[in-house]
């Protein structure tokens, strides 16, 4: 069993260290991007190529690990909201099932004469109360 709780921890070690390191990698990389984009905006006689690294291709090899990772961080996020939508969809249909729309049966006619929508003193009472005994 500890051997178990341990091989966890460290799997949950290695994600936490790995996640760290692709948000720091991604965020470099992010940043130079602005950094190039501030200056090209302002007008400044930029070398994009050489910046970025196009030509080298170590760097050219790195730039396209981070778009892969963000691509697929970017599709986990989006397949989690799809199953958060569709969980939250399933819920609303189960709750409207209680409430069956398509109920065949007529709703009861309203008596004026009816005991149960006015007290022993003749008073209308409140629609909790005008239900059947056991109800609420």
């Amino acid at each position: 069993m500890s051997l178990l709780i341990g091989s966890n921890a460290m799997q949950m070690i290695a994600l936490k260290s790995e996640f760290t390191t692709f948000s720091r990698r991604a965020d470099a990389k992010i940043g130079l991007l602005k950094e190039v984009i501030g200056r090209v905006q302002k007008g400044e006689d930029v070398d994009v190529k050489g910046l970025l690294g196009t030509g080298d291709p170590e760097q050219e090899k790195d730039w396209e690990q981070v778009i892969q990772e963000v691509e697929q961080e970017d599709r986990l996020w989006q397949a989690k909201a799809r199953r958060r939508q569709q969980k939250e969809a399933l819920k609303e249909t189960e709750g409207s099932k209680g409430k069956d729309v398509n109920d065949s049966t007529p709703p009861p006619a309203k008596d004026t004469t009816d005991p149960s929508t006015t007290g022993d003193t003749g008073q209308t009472l409140s629609p909790i109360r005008r239900a059947p005994r056991g109800f609420y």
